[in-house]
């Protein structure tokens, strides 16, 4: 695809066809319930384990995962896009390539870990060493074969995979947690997890594709492919996962370390239907050789709205249902949820730019996210902690979202208008409804704020009835 192939998101195309619903909507779906399925069994894992051993052992547990998440991520480049487009070809060589490159990444990032593991961290950490360089391994070559499988729709046996992971990994973590082996009953979890995805994802991709290795040529494309999306692929990943890192580095204490990450964890649940939508569009408009990927923001941002405005007006309890002492996270978890709109813009923005081929933009746009990020967090989070790291994150995601769609998409931001009006109506709504009743029905105020947010989007025609049903269809649809 280039970017003389028109977008098949006019205004004429609006409904959704047939057949992009089936290549797209559907597997995007199944995705972002696997994504809603990690996100529930991630809540549910801090809420037992919360009650089963101290925030600051929960700490130390996020502060090493999210350190070998941090360096898979660097590890990776933007490998995932290349497979997106490509798994689809009969005969492709990208699966052998991206596996092959990925492990020779991963193979020299190993003494990078080493040596900061034993240089920035003290000895609490420093014990998780060996563990964080098996993981690294796992996670990487995991991406991979995880990649390839959505590059070719198959977003069913992903959601299978991870389920069966899930059922590893929780019972596992309760009770080496519960035996009081705290952060490292914690991270033995994982371990197992991504041994057991590891094996299974090797098995279906196997019976799949041919592990068969491209031509010097087809490696010189694929690394190129990867590096152009490098900077937008580091731009969201790094914002997220670094931030939790380097609050440790920065001397926030463990305790409000692994509060910021719940709070951030919410709001990247909330966001997943977004990125799910815009992963799966990539390999559905290579395969129509057509852009769809306006068709996914305007989705994306019709659905997401309405749990955006639940966020907004009852963080609290929310908060509370994970644990007392997570209360504290109020005023990040307003921020973070402001950033869910600008993050999905952004995510979906991304993909549009792989399907016309605007290299250039991808780089521009990854570069602009990752420097206000970077400039923000060093200069409010001394001052204001993780107050500070969240509006960095904030501030990154509107600058990122308010180029990317100026410059590429112009004609989305009615979508854009139609959801920030159904957040602040809805808003207004509950706020109206919270006066009425002193605060005291707090499922009316959800229901009344959803009621309205959702009125508004189908009043500016951003979805139809029809849409969301066949999107409620899809959902239930066996295939």
């Amino acid at each position: 695809m280039n970017k003389d192939i028109p977008s098949a998101d006019s205004d004429s195309t609006k409904k959704l066809e047939t057949k992009s619903s089936s290549d797209f909507v559907t597997p995007g779906l199944i995705l972002f319930v696997d994504s809603f399925l990690i996100a529930l069994c991630a809540w549910l894992y801090w809420l037992v384990i919360s009650k089963l051993t101290l925030a600051s052992e929960i700490g130390l547990a996020i502060t090493v995962y999210s350190f070998v998440i941090l360096v898979t991520t660097l590890t990776q480049l933007g490998i995932e896009f290349p497979l997106l487009k490509k798994s689809h070809v009969q005969g492709t060589s990208i699966l052998g390539t991206s596996l092959m490159i990925e492990v020779v990444l991963t193979l020299v990032s190993i003494p990078f870990v080493f040596i900061v593991f034993n240089t920035f961290y003290d000895e609490s950490v420093r014990q998780f060493t060996w563990i964080s360089i098996t993981l690294l391994m796992l996670l990487s070559m995991n991406y991979v074969l995880r990649f390839s499988l959505l590059g070719i729709s198959n977003s069913k046996i992903v959601l299978i995979i991870d389920l069966i992971g899930l059922a590893i990994k929780l019972p596992t973590g309760f009770l080496l947690v519960s035996q009081s082996f705290g952060a490292l009953g914690m991270l033995l979890a994982y371990l197992l997890e991504g041994l057991f995805i590891a094996t299974a994802s090797l098995y279906f991709t196997k019976k799949l594709f041919k592990f068969r290795l491209g031509d010097k040529e087809y490696f010189k494309e694929t690394i190129k492919d990867a590096l152009i999306n490098t900077p937008a692929k580091w731009s969201k990943m790094i914002i997220l996962i670094l931030s939790v890192v380097l609050l440790a580095l920065m001397h926030i204490s463990a305790s409000d370390v692994g509060i910021f990450y719940v709070a951030l964890m919410i709001t990247v649940f909330v966001s997943s239907f977004a990125s799910s939508m815009a992963y799966m569009v990539i390999p559905s408009s290579f395969s129509l050789n057509k852009d769809l990927s306006s068709g996914s923001l305007r989705i994306s941002l019709s659905l997401t709205a309405p749990i955006v405005v639940v966020l907004l007006l009852v963080p609290g309890p929310i908060l509370s249902l994970i644990g007392p002492e997570y209360e504290s996270a109020v005023a990040v978890l307003l921020i973070l949820t402001i950033s869910i709109i600008p993050s999905a813009i952004t995510t979906n923005m991304i993909s549009k730019l792989n399907n016309l081929a605007q290299s250039r933009m991808l780089i521009f746009s990854g570069a602009v996210q990752i420097a206000t990020f970077f400039i923000l967090f060093l200069v409010l989070v001394p001052k204001y902690g993780t107050i500070g790291c969240a509006i960095s994150i904030l501030a990154a995601y509107i600058i990122s979202s308010v180029l990317l769609i100026s410059l590429t998409d112009r004609r989305s931001f009615r979508y854009i208008a139609s959801a920030c009006t159904a957040v602040l109506l809805g808003c207004i709504a509950g706020f109206v409804v919270g006066l009425i009743t002193s605060y005291g029905q707090e499922l009316l105020i959800v229901l009344s704020s959803i009621a309205v947010s959702m009125i508004v989007i189908f009043a500016t025609k951003s979805m139809t009835i029809n849409e969301t049903k066949f999107l409620l269809k899809a959902m239930l649809r066996r295939k």
